[in-house]
Formats: C-alpha cells, sequence, structure tokens
C-alpha cells in the first residue's frame, strides 16, 4: 500500500499531524488510514492541509523577495527537506482485530498512513433503507461504497438540510424521497412552493417513477395534469388554531377568533367576512372592538386570497365534497406521497394550508396513540417536508408565539412524525429547534453565522470540519446523525440518473423492510 505520509504527533480527542511525502496528492475530506506496531488500523479524516519548513520564516521572506524583485532561482540540494506540507487528521475509527472501536487512542510516531482502499470500506458501517449517494473521498467519490441511511430512526427524529442557492438541497429532497417511495412502512407530504418535486415542462419529478401510482399531487392548476386533484381547501374547515404563529395576530385578534368560532361554528370565516362590521358589533354586545374586527377581516381576506366568496384555494361556501384533509388523511394512511403543490398562492396562504394540514395529520396521530396503542403501532411514520423553515421555525417567527411546527418539532418524534426542514439560513433557527433536528445533511454553507449554527448544534463534533463544509461543492455533503457512527462525507446521487435506472428496471417491487444496525 502507498505510503503518503509519516505520524508526528496527536492528540486522543485532537488532530493527528502527519508529514506529507512531496509528491503525494492529499485534500481535505481525504479520508486515510494507518497501521501502527499494535496492528491496530487507525480511520482517519484529513480536515487541514498546511505547508511548513525548517527554515525561518525571515529567511523565507527573503528568498521571496530575490525571487521576486531580481529573479534569483534559488537550487536548493535539500529542497524536500526544508519545505515540506503537514496534514491534520481527525480520528474516526480503530479497527482491532474484527471489531471497530471509538477512537480512544492513537498512533505511534512515525507510523505509516496511506489512501484507504477498498479492504477497507468496511469501516463506514451504516446500514439502511434509503440510498443517497456514494462515500466521498475529498473532491473524489467511490461509487462501489453506496451510502444508505435509515429510514426509521432519521424520519421520526427529524431531519434538517441545509445549503447555500445551488447546492443541491432540493435534488437531495428528491433523492430522499424517491427512496421512501420504494419502501411500504412510510407516507410522506411535501409541501413544494416551486413546483419542481412532481416535475413536468421538461423537468424530472417523482412523477416519473415507476412507482408514480403511490403518489397524490394536489395543485390550483389541477386541469394540466390528468392525475392531479384540485388543491381546494373550504374554510369552514378552518380553525382558529390553523392560523395562531402563522400570520401576526394580536392577543385581541386570537381571542376574538376563539369567540367567533364558539358562537358562529364551522362557519365562522364566511360569517366574520359576509357581516358588515357594525352587525357583528352589536350581535356580540360590544365585547369586541369595531377595530378589531375590522382589521381581523382585512388580514383574513389577505391570508385566504380571497376575491369576494373565494380564491384560489380558498372557498367560503358551503362544502360540498370530500375535504382536502380527509383526502390526505386516507393518502397517509395507504402510506403514499402527498405532494402539495404552492407554487401559485403567496407566503401567507401557503403557510395557512401546510399548517392547517399539519395539524390535521397530528392530531389524528395523537388523538389515535391515546384512543389505542396497540392500533398505533399499525399506523406508517410521516416526513412532512418543507422549504425556507425560518418562515415558520425562525426565531423572530417563534417569538411571537409558538406554532404547529414548533411543536412537532419538540413532540413528533412521540407520534411517529418527523419534520425535515430545508433552508439556506440555518442561523435564523433557534438553538433549541436546530438541536431538535437530529440528522443534519450539510452541502455546503459560505457563511460563517450558518456554519457555526449547524456546527454548534450537530449531534456530533464536526467543529474540525468547518472549512470542509465552506468548501463543499454542488451535490458534496456531510450528514451528521446520532444514528451513523461519525460524519459521513457523501456524494449524493443525480436524482434523473438514479430516476433513469429505476425506469431501466420496470419491474421494480416493492423494498421489503430490513432492520437497522
Amino acid at each position: 500500500m502507498e505510503t503518503i505520509g509519516k505520524v508526528i504527533g496527536g492528540t486522543v480527542g485532537g488532530k493527528v499531524h502527519i508529514r506529507l511525502k512531496s509528491d503525494a496528492k492529499v485534500h481535505v475530506g481525504d479520508l486515510v488510514t494507518c497501521s501502527d506496531v499494535t496492528n491496530e488500523v487507525y480511520f482517519m479524516k484529513i480536515t487541514n492541509v498546511m505547508i511548513s519548513s525548517l527554515i525561518g520564516p525571515q529567511f523565507i521572506e527573503d528568498m521571496a523577495g530575490q525571487k521576486l524583485e531580481y529573479d534569483v532561482d534559488y537550487e536548493l540540494f535539500d529542497q524536500k527537506d526544508r519545505f515540506y506540507r503537514i496534514a491534520e487528521a481527525k480520528l474516526l475509527k480503530i479497527r482491532s482485530g474484527s471489531s471497530f472501536l471509538q477512537p480512544r487512542a492513537i498512533p505511534n510516531f512515525f507510523s505509516d498512513v496511506s489512501p484507504i482502499d477498498s479492504a477497507n470500506f468496511s469501516f463506514v458501517n451504516v446500514k439502511g433503507e434509503i440510498p443517497i449517494g456514494s462515500l466521498r473521498l475529498g473532491t473524489e467519490s467511490i461509487s462501489g461504497v453506496k451510502i444508505s441511511l435509515p429510514a426509521e430512526s432519521l424520519i421520526s427524529h427529524h431531519m434538517l438540510v441545509v445549503a447555500a442557492t445551488g447546492k443541491g438541497k432540493s435534488n437531495f429532497a428528491k433523492v430522499f424521497l424517491r427512496g421512501i417511495l420504494n419502501l411500504e412502512k412510510y407516507s410522506a407530504v411535501i409541501f413544494d412552493p416551486h413546483n419542481e418535486y412532481f416535475g413536468g415542462r421538461g423537468a424530472k419529478g417523482l412523477r416519473d417513477h415507476p412507482l408514480r401510482k403511490k403518489i397524490v399531487y394536489f395543485s390550483p392548476r389541477y386541469q394540466e395534469v390528468p392525475t392531479a386533484e384540485q388543491l381546494k381547501v373550504y374554510t369552514e374547515d378552518l380553525e382558529p388554531d390553523d392560523f395562531f404563529g402563522i400570520i401576526n395576530l394580536s392577543d385581541t385578534q386570537q381571542e376574538a377568533m376563539d369567540l367567533f368560532r364558539r358562537v358562529y361554528g364551522k362557519p365562522w370565516i364566511r360569517e366574520l367576512l359576509n357581516k358588515p362590521t357594525e352587525s357583528i358589533f352589536e350581535e356580540f354586545g360590544q365585547r369586541i372592538h369595531k377595530a378589531t374586527i375590522a382589521t381581523l377581516k382585512r388580514k383574513m381576506y389577505h391570508a385566504l386570497e380571497l376575491e369576494g366568496s373565494k380564491g384560489l384555494v380558498f372557498d367560503t361556501a358551503s362544502k360540498s365534497e370530500a375535504s382536502i384533509y380527509d383526502k390526505v388523511k386516507k393518502s397517509v394512511s395507504e402510506r403514499k406521497l402527498i405532494i402539495v403543490d404552492t407554487s401559485m398562492v403567496g407566503e401567507e396562504t401557503e403557510k395557512i394550508i401546510s399548517a392547517s394540514l399539519l395539524n390535521r395529520i397530528f392530531t389524528n396521530y395523537r388523538e389515535a396513540k391515546q384512543r389505542d396503542p396497540q392500533e398505533f403501532n399499525n399506523y406508517p411514520e410521516v416526513l412532512v417536508l418543507f422549504e425556507e423553515a425560518p418562515r415558520v421555525l425562525g426565531s423572530e417567527v417563534l417569538a411571537e408565539g409558538t406554532n404547529i411546527f414548533e411543536r412537532i418539532a419538540r413532540e413528533g418524534r412521540k407520534f411517529k412524525v418527523g419534520l425535515c426542514a430545508i433552508t439556506q439560513m440555518p442561523s435564523l433557527l433557534p438553538r433549541e429547534i436546530l438541536s431538535q433536528m437530529n440528522t443534519k445533511v450539510i452541502l455546503g454553507l459560505p457563511a460563517p453565522m450558518d456554519r457555526d449554527a449547524v456546527v454548534n448544534s450537530a449531534s456530533q463534533n464536526i467543529a474540525d470540519e468547518s472549512a470542509e463544509i465552506q468548501m463543499l461543492d454542488k451535490g458534496e455533503a456531510i450528514i451528521t446523525s446520532p444514528f451513523i457512527d461519525f460524519p459521513l462525507p457523501v456524494k449524493i446521487f443525480h436524482f434523473d440518473k438514479v430516476l433513469e435506472e429505476d425506469n431501466k428496471n420496470k419491474q421494480i417491487t416493492l423494498t421489503p423492510v430490513i432492520g437497522i444496525g
């Protein structure tokens, strides 16, 4: 095996220092191995590379000046001895015999360091049902070493996908959802603000998968897609809780909404919007200020995007068909993927749609567990995927009051409901929420504040990966989770390519659920 360096120092729990061979090609993120006299094999990850010299800094500066100003070309007979590179490496695992141990020892001085080879890839011991990519060594991916993640652990304990624009957040999400689609045990609800997950108009999406019959697609433009369902919400199905923490409401306005719901019943929104302000004021015996009534009317018209009695999604008419909530409940029970296209509505309308659906799902699961725990065991786990997470989980939003997204972040794992939050700016999320997202898929973050937010809330120590996180290219990821042994460097599959492979084998059957190791 090729030797690329020698151990020259380090500490357990810190970094191992390696002097590199002059012609060794070593990059941040590379995985290397080291054997010493104990016959134990150390697996390490390069976290930094630097240049060093036995010559003092002043002499080096003088030599550089001579080269620059006078074109003096020094010929040093011992140049390889005097100028060299040092790598810092992070210990990942130790193999002792046939067992893999946590790194509680350190290799000896002058131990040989070599690139990892195919015989040693067994130290990446991740058992899962959802294939998401290949093991990555620095900038190179090892196509023969596939990385699959354990669905149950990830879904119920929440996921956070973070990356700057163009780094591959949506591609990862589609690859992960494709994995769920190929399993029988799970369901997912996807709120799609850019209409990119379902696919169409030249862009590949989940509808192009051989198991497309497992997908339910709700959209305002349902007439353009033969298999789509209309995204329509009757306001009489809405409750005041669907608005709390989602749109900006004062305490007085929230109390008024609760009062309207108790007095008017299910048609409370229709009554509020249709009746004159003066009439409502008199009807409630001046218990509600006219200004509060008028402000609520204005906010409801705006939030629901109503023109008269109906809008693109919301309708104040009496319900004449099964509600979208009943349809989603049925689809979840059938272990389907539900995609909700919110690309044609504004931010507040989108948040009300997603919050109201999420409220019903969570309430259904929570009540089922309390009613019959044995029956609840047969309920599928549900992943709720949404983008631009700070809009519903940001520090400023939650400072105004809690909402269903925060509640599920805290309690969802007890009731088989998990979140997959996607964001470019994790620094806008509260530390407590970040800590609840046990699995983090990091696809490249150039901003120091965002890197710090993810590093400081990760379930594993990834402080040494901060520089690598900054340098990650499109599709390159670091995945950290309490359900894997160490932060995994991964090259995420390209969705279009795995989709092409799926369609080559159209006789796809649902993958049986395997145990999680």
